[in-house]
């Protein structure tokens, strides 16, 4: 027996290796809270390759996840995380994507004029594009506004996309000034907590630090040196560790590059601590509601790939740092409070790593596909000021207005032929299509087309790293994990939908589902 608990042992990461859960103090309190974790772009197969690195409590002490799906033909972070949130899709929520496009024009799905930043400046944000309630929006109509709501991110749409529009605070880091920060919409003002945070972790406390390995003998056995000749990586970070982060300043670069590293995790977690503390949640009778989103795995994928060492090594930092902190609440609460862990969606194999592996899959250049578009519509149309094609962004693409009708089919003619592209849907057509295209399909909001890649192909820029965006199991399967007491998943060997997470966490918070999740929860109750 004590053979087999060093064995054990040692399999666990032994760097920051998280204080065990301690017996949480009798008559503690009366308050429970609900914790909601999103990791963006962490993959079901990242917790199966990894899980002898993640010990026997696996990812973050969460145990064994079980493979959550979603059913949605464009997987991205404000689509995905209003998915989480409310229980409906995007042909409901109204979230098509990071970005839409109207009659107006292009815009980032969080803007709003409405509700300027603290500091005011740049575009104000607030979550107000979304048409359907959040689950922290039905937690607060049903508690008559008793029941606290808190959102913490890195990115400022999983906040807002999480919180929903009527949540006492939604945080997001900026990097013009390096600091956690919210709108108008949500407080007037920085509550005295976080401008206590900010005295205690100053950006500057980055100024020189450099990016070196957790454990390099583990990314040896994962990844070996030199297999990551396919990363693009931005803001000075080199191609290989150790990656010197800091460059001296305490400036928007420094701050733009932390997100791109673990840092972005730290940071996170350090608000999250100071709203806990701060606002006392879980503290008083009653129920709160606090939603942290880590996206630095994300960010670090998108420059170094699926398989580098660096997305490696993130993951299994936030693993790390997000056991600490979990563990804090579990010795703190009790049974007093319950978890629900996942993700946004994926991340598409970089087609070096493919051709490396053998495995079948490419890329479809937008720059390239948009020149095509435009000389076959010149042609057929004749020369129009500034090209045809406004954009394609995401999975849409979208014309120049006005355009005579038969334009759309003379494009959709073209996309069908392209060898990386699986569907090409016109508005007219949604109605026929899967309940993937279906779900991704906001009118008014969509663009013009509709574009799926094939599995393991990529819509993308040529000059970009990794991306997502596909119905496609490496995009949209995604680990879900539940720590409640009296409560076990719903699995019966199906797996699980994303519109399935918003009704769970209702159930925790002992309230009604919001309105448009109409999915039954992925967890029953113990009997």
């Amino acid at each position: 027996m004590i053979a087999l608990m060093l064995a054990a042992a040692l399999a666990a990461p032994v760097a920051q290796k998280p204080a065990a859960p301690r017996k949480p103090a009798q008559n503690a309190g009366k308050g429970r809270l609900v914790v909601l974790v999103v990791v963006d772009q962490l993959r079901y197969q990242d917790l199966l390759w990894l899980s002898p690195e993640l010990g026997p409590r696996g990812f973050a002490g969460m145990g064994r996840p079980v493979p959550m799906r979603y059913d949605t033909a464009v997987t991205e972070t404000a689509a995905d995380h209003a998915v989480l949130s409310t229980g409906a899709y995007a042909d409901l929520n109204g979230i098509v994507g990071n970005r839409y496009v109207d009659d107006q024009g292009r815009h980032e799905s969080v803007d709003d004029v409405l509700c300027p930043v603290w500091g005011g400046d740049g575009v104000g944000r607030s979550a107000a594009q979304l048409r359907v309630p959040t689950v922290g929006d039905a937690f607060k109509l049903g508690t008559n506004g008793q029941g606290r709501v808190v959102s913490v991110a890195l990115k400022d749409r999983s906040a807002l996309f999480l919180a929903g529009t009527s949540a006492d605070l939604a945080l997001w880091f900026e990097v013009s000034d390096g600091r956690m920060t919210s709108s108008t919409c949500y407080a007037q003002e920085p509550p005295p907590w976080l401008a206590q945070l900010w005295s205690a972790h100053p950006g500057a406390e980055w100024k020189d630090w450099v990016w070196s390995p957790l454990r390099a003998d583990v990314l040896a056995r994962y990844v070996p040196q030199g297999q990551t000749e396919g990363a693009m990586p931005r803001d000075g970070l080199g191609r290989v560790f150790p990656h010197k982060v800091g460059q001296g300043k305490v400036d928007k670069a420094l701050f733009t590059a932390l997100r791109g590293t673990p840092a972005g995790t730290t940071i996170v977690l350090q608000a999250a601590r100071a709203a806990v503390a701060g606002l006392g949640l879980g503290d008083r009778d009653g129920t709160d509601l606090l939603e942290v989103a880590i996206a630095s795995v994300d960010f670090v994928g998108h420059q170094f790939g699926t398989v580098s060492r660096e997305r490696v090594d993130t993951i299994l930092r936030a693993h790390e740092e997000l056991s600490s902190f979990l563990d804090e609440l579990r010795a703190r609460l009790g049974s007093r409070l319950s978890i629900v862990l996942t993700a946004d969606h994926g991340l598409t194999p970089m087609a070096t790593d493919e051709r490396r592996l053998h495995a079948p899959g490419g890329t479809v250049d937008i720059d390239a596909l948009t020149k095509k578009l435009n000389a076959v519509l010149e042609q057929s149309l004749g020369v129009r000021q500034g090209g045809w094609v406004e954009g394609i962004d995401g999975s849409a693409v979208t014309l120049r207005r006005p355009h005579p009708g038969r334009a759309l089919g003379i494009a959709a003619d073209l996309l069908r032929r392209e060898p990386g592209l699986y569907r090409v849907v016109l508005a007219d057509d949604v109605a026929r299509e899967s309940s993937a295209v279906r779900h991704a399909i906001f009118p008014g909001r969509s663009g013009d087309i509709l574009i799926v890649p094939r599995p393991l192909w990529t819509l993308k820029k040529l000059t970009d790293g990794a991306d997502h965006g596909s119905p496609w199991n490496d995009d949209a399967l995604v680990p879900l994990a539940v720590q409640a007491r009296g409560f076990a998943l719903r699995t019966n060997g199906r797996v699980l939908d994303a519109s399935q997470v918003a009704p769970t966490v209702a159930v925790l918070l002992d309230t009604a589902p919001p309105a448009a999740a109409l999915a039954d929860p992925a967890i029953v109750r113990e009997e």
